[in-house]
Formats: structure tokens, sequence, C-alpha cells
């Protein structure tokens, strides 16, 4: 496994393509959770979106004497899971429904001062973002991927990823203290 944990993406799935077993089943521990957090995305529900990261490692695995290993596998496989969840969605009629975000709902909640924002608020301002700066504050500041994963899980470029984090922060700011609107 250690020997697994030194090789690249690309040098898994050249080796799954060759049939090994444990090279894929490497790439899967690797993409299991990114895979998660994109299908959820689209699908809203947990359950769909394992349905759609199952479906997605299936195709994945049927289409991998197609993949070309010069070009990165996270581009092409979040490609698949995005196409999939696209496809399972356009199967059911609808996009699904956004669900309401909590926010450490385990811990009690903290004292706080009188002004301070209710973590109910943080989730309204969320949910009234463009689905695109949506998806970047979700995945790069609340499931803590990077703007470069994030980018491949949505299939746009780091650059995009970090104007639509700058974009989503500054309307967050605003629709939190309507004052600092008036400031800018």
């Amino acid at each position: 496994m250690s020997n697994e944990q030194n090789r690249t993406d690309e040098e898994l799935a050249r080796a799954a393509k060759g049939g090994d077993a444990d090279a894929y089943d490497a790439l899967v521990r690797r993409y299991l959770r990114p895979a998660m957090a994109l299908a959820w995305q689209y699908t809203r529900r947990v359950e769909d979106a394992e349905d759609v990261v199952q479906e997605g490692f299936h195709r994945a695995v049927r289409a991998l004497s197609d993949y070309d290993d010069r070009r990165p596998f996270s581009a092409w496989f979040y490609t698949i899971v995005r196409n999939v969840a696209r496809t399972a969605i356009s199967k059911d009629g609808r996009r699904a429904a956004l669900a309401p975000l909590t926010l450490l709902e385990d811990e009690p909640p903290a004292p706080s001062p009188p002004d301070a924002i209710a973590a109910g608020d943080v989730a309204r301002a969320i949910e009234d973002l463009a689905p695109m700066q949506q998806a970047c504050v979700r995945l790069c500041h609340l499931e803590g991927f990077t703007s470069i994963e994030a980018g491949a899980m949505l299939g746009v470029s780091e650059g995009t990823v970090r104007t639509h984090l700058h974009r989503a922060r500054k309307q967050l700011r605003t629709a939190m203290d309507p004052r600092q609107g008036m400031l800018q």
C-alpha cells in the first residue's frame, strides 16, 4: 500500500488499465471523497450521490482502455462523474432542490454576542449564491478542497474557482452586513 501512495494517479490508472486490481483500489480510495462531494453538488441527496459515484467508478473501469495516461486522471474521472450526475438529474426530470446547509449540528451552540450572525443566516446567504459560486464555496470552504481540486471536480480552471470564490465572498459580506454594500 505504501508503494501505491507514492504513485501518481496516472501511474495507478496505467496499472489499473493493465488489470492491476490494487491500483484500481488505490484510485477508489483517493477519489471516493472528492467524487462524493462533486456528485452531491448535483444531487443534493447522499443516497443519490452514492449511486452517482458508484456508477461513475463502474463507467471508469469500463472506459479505462480509452483513458490517455498522458492527461490528468482527475479531470477524466471527474468528467465521468459529472456526466453520470447530469444524466441522473435529467432522468429524474429536475435539478435537485438545494438541501439546507447545516453547520455543526452535533455541537451545542456557543454563547454569542447579540449582534452575532446566526449559522442559519449564513446558510441562507450561501443558498442565494449563483450555482457555481455555491459549489466553489461548499467545496473549498466547507469541504476543504483546494481551488485546484475544486476546479478539477467542476471542470473549470483554478482561476475560475478563485474568481467565483472572490465574488461569492463579496456577495456574502454584503448579505451578512447590508452596510457593507454601501461602503464598497
